[in-house]
């Protein structure tokens, strides 16, 4: 039973130019650009520089006493440059979307090169203040944040091709053909059951399958609508509920979210399949699984939570594992989204926490 009141309505039909967070997020296609908005990005800019930064201040210093105080100078200068440079380049990826520049990839990227020497020359001189020799240390300063500017694009951008849309897609599409629905056959014997008795039923089910099926043969790459995932979310339980009648009851918690936000295509139906099956299926009596969705701030929360069997579940081949969907995440939104489980009160409690994608394209 659906209480949020939404009445079933045909699935939007996504346009193919909504592939994509695999390919460069921020839908830029600036490549040459690092994303300074990812969270992965920030932290492996962030670590290495230091890191770098560390070892060079080890090797410059010969006495432990000036280790110190020298590495704490070269932060207050490295920390500020660091950030406001991943601010830039986060900008200019989106700042630069569809001008004529980014068709020149050796323009962006040497203005991405550019960014941290331009940040780093200002609060040098800030810094060490007016004169000619701190003048000097300025603009030696402001060369070696020309190299690093240099390295860190050159070393992410590699990284980007490592996970160019061909392989990134490639592993989406092994992960993803582990989650064809496993409920074919019982779905297509629920509609034999009721194909005499109730006609008009039997079409509907077989069209939820029919759309059901579109979306698990389409581009792995695409998001869709948080409005299309939840209707196929509600027709995968309609169909169920033709089959397992009133034992399964789904409580839809739908709070207002931004009108455009998108999620992956066939996120959130596994995670309620899989609590079907490890729910409704084994639970003796009334099952009651609870979907709640709610935006904070720039993250969208989606919870899932269903009873659980008392007698340990043995995992089948085909089951639609966790490590899957944690794979997926991994592949579209690298460190920004996380997934949380937990078994509290004859429970199984899932959390999964994304970004908010309300990108037209």
């Amino acid at each position: 039973m659906m209480r949020d009141g939404s009445a079933f309505k045909p699935a939007a039909v996504s346009s193919g130019t909504d592939a994509g967070r695999v390919r460069p997020a921020g839908g830029a296609p600036a490549a040459p650009i690092p994303d300074g908005c990812n969270l992965g990005t920030l932290l492996r800019v962030t670590l290495g520089v230091n890191v770098a930064a560390l070892i060079v201040t080890l090797a410059a210093t010969s006495e432990t006493g000036q280790f110190g105080p020298t590495f704490l100078s070269a932060a207050a200068v490295l920390e500020p440059v660091i950030l406001l440079t991943l601010l830039a380049w986060c900008l200019l990826r989106r700042v630069l979307v569809g001008l004529p520049l980014t068709r020149n990839i050796s323009a962006v990227r040497a203005l991405t090169w550019l960014v941290p020497a331009l940040i780093a020359y200002p609060i040098l001189r800030l810094l060490l203040g007016p004169g000619g020799s701190p003048a000097g240390a300025a603009w030696a300063g402001t060369i070696v944040a020309l190299a690093g500017g240099v390295a860190v694009q050159h070393y992410l951008e590699l990284r980007a091709r490592a996970f160019s849309p061909t392989v990134a897609e490639a592993k989406l599409q092994a992960l993803q053909s582990r989650i064809r629905p496993h409920f074919l056959f019982n779905s297509l014997n629920a509609v034999l059951a009721v194909v005499q008795s109730d006609p008009a039923r039997a079409e509907r089910m077989l069209e939820n399958l029919a759309e059901l099926f579109r979306a698990v043969m389409g581009d792995v790459r695409q998001l869709v609508s948080l409005e299309h995932e939840l209707d196929l979310c509600r027709r995968y339980v309609e169909i169920e509920q033709t089959r397992l009648g009133e034992r399964l009851q789904v409580n839809w918690e739908i709070a207002p979210v931004h009108p455009r936000a998108r999620v992956p295509q066939l996120l959130l139906q596994p995670i309620i399949e899989n609590a079907v099956r490890y729910g409704a299926e084994r639970v003796a009596g009334r099952c009651e699984i609870e979907v709640k969705v709610r935006q904070r701030g720039f993250a969208l929360e989606i919870g899932v939570t269903n009873p659980i069997a008392r007698e340990p579940v043995q995992r089948e081949g085909n089951q639609i594992g966790l490590n899957n969907i944690r794979g997926r995440l991994a592949l579209i939104y690298d460190l920004e989204a996380r997934l949380e489980t937990r078994v509290r009160r004859g429970r199984f409690e899932l959390t999964m926490t994304l970004p908010v994608e309300h990108k037209a394209s």
